[in-house]
C-alpha cells in the first residue's frame, strides 16, 4: 500500500516567501509547544473541550514568544549547523 503525502496548498510558494531564520524560530516555537503540551497533557486530561482549546492558544502565544527571544537553542542551533553545511 502506498501512501502519497501531498502538502497544503500554496505550501512551497508560502516558504519561499520566508527566510530561512523566520523558518527555524517557527520551527523552534512549534518545538516548544509541542514540549509543553506533552508536559500539561495529565493536567488537561479531564477538561472541557473549551478549556483545552483556550489553552492550546495559549501554549502557542508562549511559545512563540520563547522562540523570538532565544528559545532554548535549538534555532540557533539549526542556524549554526545549516551555515556549517555550506562551507
Amino acid at each position: 500500500m502506498e501512501i502519497n503525502f501531498l502538502p497544503p496548498p500554496n505550501f512551497e510558494s508560502s516558504l519561499r516567501n520566508k527566510g530561512k531564520k523566520e523558518i527555524i524560530k517557527e520551527f523552534e516555537g512549534l518545538f516548544i509547544k509541542q514540549m509543553l503540551r506533552e508536559a500539561m497533557k495529565l493536567t488537561l486530561e479531564k477538561k472541557s473541550f473549551g478549556y483545552r482549546m483556550y489553552y492550546d492558544y495559549f501554549l502557542e502565544a508562549v511559545s512563540k514568544k520563547m522562540a523570538e527571544s532565544g528559545g532554548i537553542g535549538l534555532g540557533k542551533f539549526l542556524t549554526e549547523t545549516t551555515e556549517d553545511d555550506r562551507n
